[in-house]
């Protein structure tokens, strides 16, 4: 499958193919030198190219990274589901930064160099057992799990709905996934790091909510002030504080909070792999 035929199938806009085909064109040989780097995930090679020619890298190694799915025997929809993130992170480079193209080549890179899947609602990536600040002694002590080994760390991608059954379903298919392509990365737990896990939010949104359902999927360990990104995600880019007009229960405890000058925090948690 030709890179052109990917782009088109991840939604990458027409008009955003042809401007990085014509820096491609112009720079052949970086093209194919950079892209390598990228193959290997050293993203810092190409920090400071330009989004445009950070997106034609990305989409230059498309192919190579289709075959390496096709040579594992990876479903051609994991590779789709897990390239799709181009698309909201050239939509988030628009918004955040009023650039065409792709600004946040750090995160590409990990799918790139396949150190991340979506497998379903939720993305995988490889990793190492962490434990933020303010985990609580209680809290340590009943975890089963060591500071540094292997493990898989979740991650939510934007713009759907965060259905509980559907993360469920994920949860059970990657468990099969990394059994199957990757039986020798011995890991036993899945974490995650994100403000979903705030457990005062159940009293804020109810029991039924997606948010507070997916927080019980995880035991909770640490967290740690995450401020300006937990603003973002509830207000969105480039937003005037003085401008917000709450329109749901999770945006008026927010800014009740920054109101307050309290943090808000991003939590860890962890949740037992189904066959260790």
């Amino acid at each position: 499958m030709t890179k052109e035929e990917i782009a088109e199938k991840l939604n990458i806009e027409k008009s955003t193919i042809t401007k990085t085909s014509a820096w491609a064109a112009k720079n052949s040989a970086d093209l194919e030198k950079y892209t390598t780097y990228l193959l290997k995930g050293k993203y810092r090679a190409v920090n400071d190219f330009s989004p445009l020619a950070k997106l034609a890298l990305v989409i230059n190694a498309l192919p190579y990274v289709y075959k390496k799915y096709s040579d594992k025997n990876i479903d051609e929809k994991i590779f789709f589901d897990t390239f799709s993130d181009i698309a909201i992170w050239c939509e988030n480079a628009r918004e955040q930064y009023g650039v065409e193209g792709l600004v946040n080549i750090k995160w590409i890179s990990k799918h790139i160099s396949m150190k991340i899947f979506r497998i379903g609602r939720l993305q995988y990536e490889f990793s190492r057992f962490a434990i933020l600040p303010h985990a609580g002694i209680k809290n340590m002590l009943s975890c089963p799990y060591i500071l540094g080994e292997k493990c898989i760390t979740l991650h939510i991608p934007q713009g759907e709905k965060l259905d509980n059954d559907a993360c469920k379903k994920s949860l059970g298919l990657a468990d099969s996934f990394f059994s199957e392509h990757y039986p020798d990365y011995k890991y036993r737990c899945y974490t995650v790091i994100t403000w979903l896990l705030n457990p005062e939010l159940e009293n804020v949104l109810g029991n039924e909510s997606n948010i507070v359902k997916f927080g019980k999927l995880f035991k909770l360990l640490g967290r740690v002030p995450d401020s300006d990104m937990n603003e973002r995600r509830v207000f969105g880019y480039k937003k005037d504080r003085k401008n917000y007009k709450p329109i749901n229960a999770l945006q008026k405890y927010t800014l009740e909070r920054i109101n307050k000058g309290l943090p808000l925090y991003s939590y860890n948690g962890y949740r037992d792999k189904t066959n260790n």
